[in-house]
């Protein structure tokens, strides 16, 4: 961890500065400085935990953003296959009741094996995710197959008796002879029935090209100048699919790191930092037990070039989303605390030390000299720690930016592999010899009509990601449904025939158009009858006669159900969060789903500019304020999945978002240390001033009035007192034995008459002890400036106040800058009023 390394150094360097500082104290001015050498120590050693704790969390922290990015990946890599491969589960058991495959078997060796290829060519057309199609009969013998290289003639595979007694698909990932017995394969398989007395006639084997599936799945997840290794493992941790071969090789074994959230483990001589995640359950399928699996070398796994993900926002902005670290890093919120603590008490020993130092006596001079060392050494220290402070807060907000764009990634990326098959699936169901043979016919038969439902309800059945499916003729009219609507439309009943429904014309229009079994069209997001009211898309393809003459006969519309399939979509991969929600949106920002309740279908998501703009593919996290409340927001543009919105002429981009909450909008800016001040000391005798800040100015005391500044934790405060008096003290001047009672006036309500508008908290505020006329006051301050010195041509007369008001700013301090002024607090008036001769007036009238 380079950077870790810097800092570590830095403040190795100042930790030795802090202790040469304290013994040349020692040796130099030990009476002067006696007082202060105490504090000295304490800062110092408080430094050195800052120091542990903070090198500790900056370790924490970039471990946990490797971590927090092994284990999204490995999740990712391991649920996008799983949801891939429930898609091929229904497939083959729809192809095993294909009537030709069917037609082709039983015709024995006079079946026409060219058509029957090309058929399985049609299918493979349609579902790009195969490279080879099996036919074989019960003995394994080969009856047509996909690919011309592929010569096998006869398979002794087991999985053939295995797919022939089971009731149901078959996953297999082995080596086969069907494949040349090399490699291994995921095959699926189903066998084949005689619709007329059930008895089985064949076997059909799909068979799914893993290793490129898992190279567009890499892609999709490889960063530039990525060292992480991304793997797909079987049960055994062996290597099914490696997006950098050369350094893991497919078929290597390398060990699982299921526990926790990380593990170190040892491949091959070099120690890794690894992730293993198992598939989550997608509606009841798990997959065939393989594990997403990350691992990088733990040399290099932190040697990823840092960006600065702070610098692009406004000051204001950043003060804000910092002032939630409590809830979105609470360690690094522990450090801040004690850095500003630690700081404080550091700028008070300085100020008091000047403050005590005040004159011109050699002593004194050289106890300035130490002073200004520790102020010089301090601020060093504090530059140190606020860059590392900030380097954390990078670290963290970059670890949420990455996590959600990477979450957006895999929405969208889901979406498009999802409508991916649905766009296949009304293509090839278009193609089924007996629907377009009925719909060829000028009229059909209530027989008729039943079989063409029975043969779409079969198919529904297979598919539940649709809630229905529905066949049309070339006027519109709806002949037959697999599932009859919810409620009765324009008072007729339908049912499953369909009745006297129609297709809404644009869609009939845009079917009727196709001249291609390969095309098909996608309505609009919106509302439809065929969807019970609700806003879906669509899918249609145009059904072609028979004999593939003339134009289309009608089509058929599968009706996706939008609302549980993308609810899950989004639901699957939302951060464990509260408040986080996620969206899939048009460019426009009108919603499509969303887990936010104010953000149902139709209505409209404010994107901003450059995410509805942005170009396809393109992934992109921001830090911005959304309903009030500041918000890491990561968003992705649609891009697409194999052909599907890439050459078929489909344009639908959606956009998706996901957002978490980092805190309510405040009205928090930056903290205040107190404003750089250029001093004009030329002109006539100098005279000290010990200077403060009160909500964000700087305001300037005498210094021959000023005794000390204490912590304001030590204030006792109360609410029988007026606005101005905050509380009170008891107090020990010059460590003397006996105490003394000592009120504090709240400078704010004194000078202002309002409430602060800074974000200085009740803790991190100064009393300064002054005194007039033997009498004590506290005054409560947001901070300590400095001690300097002006000279008299400088300071001008006090202000005069009209109407009989009391006036607590005494002289006029004018800066070396043109038009800069300091306000001198008037001590003596301010103890007068309270404390003196006229204090009974004065509460009198308050």
């Amino acid at each position: 961890m380079p950077a870790v390394v810097d800092c570590e150094r830095s403040l190795r360097e100042l930790s030795v500065a802090w202790r040469l500082i304290e013994s040349t104290a020692k040796m130099v001015c030990p009476t002067e400085a006696k007082s202060i050498l105490p504090t000295i120590k304490v800062t110092r050693e408080g430094f050195n935990q800052l120091e542990k704790r903070l090198i500790a969390n900056l370790v924490q922290q970039n471990v946990s953003k490797v971590v927090q990015e092994f284990d999204f990946k490995a999740r990712v890599i391991i649920d996008i296959v799983v949801r891939n491969l429930f898609e091929r589960t229904a497939d083959v058991g729809f192809l095993a009741m294909d009537e030709a495959i069917r037609q082709f078997i039983l015709a024995g060796p006079d079946g026409e094996r060219h058509q029957i290829v090309a058929r399985l060519n049609a299918y493979r057309q349609k579902y790009t995710v195969y490279d080879e199609i099996f036919i074989l009969d019960p003995q394994g013998q080969v009856l047509a197959n996909l690919d011309p290289a592929n010569t096998v003639t006869h398979s002794r595979d087991p999985l053939i008796a295995r797919t022939l007694a089971a009731n149901g698909y078959l996953e297999t990932f082995a080596v086969t002879d069907l494949r040349g017995g090399s490699e291994r394969s995921l095959i699926y398989s189903h066998k084949i029935v005689n619709p007329e007395d059930g008895k089985t006639i064949g076997v059909l084997c799909l068979c799914f090209p893993v290793a490129v599936e898992m190279d567009d799945v890499f892609g999709g997840l490889r960063k530039p100048n990525d060292r992480s290794v991304m793997l797909m493992l079987d049960q055994d941790g062996r290597v099914i699919a490696s997006s950098d071969v050369e350094h893991v090789p497919v078929g290597r074994t390398v060990p699982l790191a299921l526990e926790g959230p990380y593990q170190l483990v040892t491949h091959a001589g070099r120690d890794y930092l690894a992730r293993t995640c198992a598939a989550r359950n997608y509606q009841g399928y798990s997959g065939p037990g393989w594990y997403g699996h990350v691992m990088v070398a733990c040399d290099v796994a932190f040697r990823q070039p840092g960006q600065d993900m702070l610098s692009q926002y406004d000051a204001d902005l950043l003060a804000g989303v910092m002032s939630h670290a409590r809830s979105f890093c609470p360690p690094l919120h522990d450090v801040t605390l004690l850095a500003d603590s630690i700081n404080h008490s550091l700028r008070r020993v300085v100020w008091n030390g000047k403050i005590m130092a005040s004159g011109d006596a050699g002593d004194l001079l050289r106890l300035k000299a130490i002073l200004q060392e520790i102020s010089q050494t301090g601020d060093e220290t504090n530059e140190v720690f606020r860059e590392s402070i900030l380097d954390l807060y990078a670290t963290a907000l970059s670890s949420s930016l990455q996590d959600l764009q990477y979450i957006s990634r895999l929405m969208v990326d889901i979406m498009d592999r999802n409508l991916y098959e649905r766009a296949n699936d009304c293509r090839w169901w278009a193609l089924t010899p007996r629907l377009r043979q009925l719909l060829a016919q000028e009229t059909r038969r209530p027989a008729e009509l039943a079989e063409l439902q029975k043969i779409l309800a079969s198919i529904n059945a297979l598919y539940t990601v649709y809630t229905r499916l529905v066949v049309f003729d070339s006027h519109g009219h709806i002949v037959a449904m697999s599932k009859p609507l919810a409620e009765a439309s324009e008072g007729s009943n339908p049912g499953a025939s369909g009745g006297n429904l129609r297709v809404d014309e644009q869609l009939l229009r845009n079917t009727m158009r196709l001249s291609d079994p390969g095309q098909y069209c996608v309505s609009p997001f919106e509302a439809t009858a065929l969807y019970d009211g609700a806003a879906t898309y669509l899918y249609s393809a145009a059904i072609f006669p028979p004999e593939r003459s003339g134009p289309p006969v009608g089509g058929i519309a599968i009706v996706f159900d939008a609302t549980p399939e993308f609810a899950n979509m989004l639901g699957s991969a939302l951060p464990e969060q509260e408040g986080a929600f996620a969206a899939y949106t048009d460019r426009q920002g009108q919603v499509i789903s969303s887990t936010h309740p104010d953000y149902p279908p139709g209505s409209v998501l404010p994107l901003g500019a450059a995410t509805s703009s942005s170009a396809n593919g393109s992934s992109a996290a921001e830090i911005r304020i959304h309903d009030g409340h500041y918000m890491v927001v990561g968003h992705t543009t649609s891009f697409g999945y194999r052909e599907y919105k890439n050459s078929d002429d489909y344009v639908n981009d959606v956009i998706a978002m996901v957002f978490t909450p980092i805190g309510q909008q405040s009205g928090a800016v930056r903290a205040l240390d107190g404003a750089d001040i250029e001093v004009a000391s030329s002109g006539g005798k100098l005279r000290e001033f010990a200077t403060v800040t009160i909500d964000g100015a700087v305001f300037a005391l005498p210094a021959g009035n000023v005794i000390e500044a204490i912590e304001a934790s030590r204030m006792l405060s109360t609410s029988t007192f007026k606005p101005v008096l905050a509380g009170a003290l008891d107090y020990h001047e010059g460590g003397a034995a006996k105490s003394v009672f000592v009120p504090v006036v709240d400078m704010r309500q004194l000078l202002l008459s309002a409430a602060s508008t800074t974000s200085t908290t009740a803790d991190s505020r100064e009393i300064v002890i002054v005194r007039h006329a033997g009498r004590l006051v506290g005054l409560l301050v947001d901070g300590l400036h400095d001690v300097l010195e002006f000279g008299e041509s400088h300071i001008d007369a006090p202000l005069i106040m009209f109407g009989g008001g009391v006036n607590y700013i005494g002289n006029l301090i004018r800066t070396a800058k043109p038009g800069d002024t300091i306000q001198v607090v008037d001590v003596e008036r301010i103890v007068m009023n309270f404390f003196g001769p006229r204090k009974e007036a004065y509460l009198a009238a308050s």
